[in-house]
């Protein structure tokens, strides 16, 4: 079921295998090009193949319709949930608020690109009460209970994996007293690579939780929603599916979650790891530096 906080259109869709002229039709068939676009800019975008699992929705359908459907579907929702997120933020932070996305397009392409599919929404963003603030800001409260108890538990397994969710090594420029040829330099560039890659491949933990929390809010009224139909004799069939549609939106946001503390944790392995071969590079200098010192005194 589509969510009907945006009003969906679909225009040009085609889903056909038929090749064009200079490329081979199971080439063409089978691999194709996505991308997200908010009023007029291509904001995600990545290359597939049918019957492989897509990276924002994980579906393995095998038509260009069923795949573009389902990222449309998540696009939507998320250009609704991210700009009321951002909305909020701004508001507790005492900044100007955001420009909401007022149209999201999805584009299917074949690889000779040429159009498969696309999908046009304009997106339907709800006022934010006062009521959806004082929620909000409980929510804040709760997350950072929520991290603090982490850190503590943490702490007692592991002092280097104090601030998983970010570096906390300062940037560190090697001085002349390094030897530049020091295999451990370019080890301490490659970690902290790495590190940076894997959080920038993930959502921002503390952005999943919140919209976890938002999906659970979303799950109960569903629910409510369901009793009081039954309660005064309604159909309860809308309202149902309204229930599996948050429940799923609860499962994605919980795995990622998930997804994104693991990815995180593994950041602040390899950042802690740059730090020891860092402190062991340093120390080394030190003794060369005492004895050139005691030699010129």
């Amino acid at each position: 079921m589509f969510d009907q906080r945006w009003e969906r259109t679909v225009h040009d869709v085609t889903d056909t295998t038929e090749a064009r002229p200079g490329t081979p039709a199971e080439e063409l068939a089978e691999s194709y090009t996505w991308e997200i676009v908010h009023d007029g800019t291509t904001v995600e975008s990545g290359e597939n193949r049918l019957g492989e699992s897509h990276p924002l929705t994980g579906s393995t359908a095998g038509q260009h319709y069923e795949i573009a459907s389902g990222v449309f579907e998540q696009a939507c929702d998320r250009a609704v949930e991210e700009y009321r997120y951002e909305v909020m933020m701004a508001r507790v932070e005492g900044r100007p608020e955001p420009t909401p996305v007022t149209v999201v397009t999805v584009i299917l392409r074949y690889t000779d690109g040429s159009l498969a599919v696309s999908m046009t929404a304009h997106p339907r963003h709800r006022p934010i009460t006062d009521d959806d603030m004082t929620e909000y800001r409980e929510y804040l409260e709760w997350a950072e209970e929520d991290h603090r108890r982490f850190l503590e538990q943490k702490a007692l397994n592991d002092e280097t994996f104090d601030l998983p969710w970010e570096s906390t090594e300062e940037a560190w420029t090697p001085d002349e007293t390094i030897d530049q040829s020091d295999p451990r330099l370019a080890r301490i560039i490659e970690l902290e690579a790495e590190a940076s890659d894997i959080r920038s491949e993930v959502f921002d933990p503390d952005h999943c939780r919140e919209l976890q929390f938002r999906a659970d809010q979303k799950l109960r009224e569903a629910h409510t929603a369901v009793a009081e139909a039954s309660a005064n004799g309604d159909d309860t069939t809308l309202a149902e599916r309204e229930v599996a549609h948050r429940a799923e939106r609860v499962t994605r946001w919980t795995t990622l979650l998930a997804e994104t503390t693991a990815a995180y944790l593994q950041a602040a392995a390899l950042d802690a790891e740059a730090a020891q071969v860092r402190r062991a590079l340093q120390s080394d200098t030190q003794p060369a530096d005492a004895e050139s010192t005691g030699e010129s005194t």
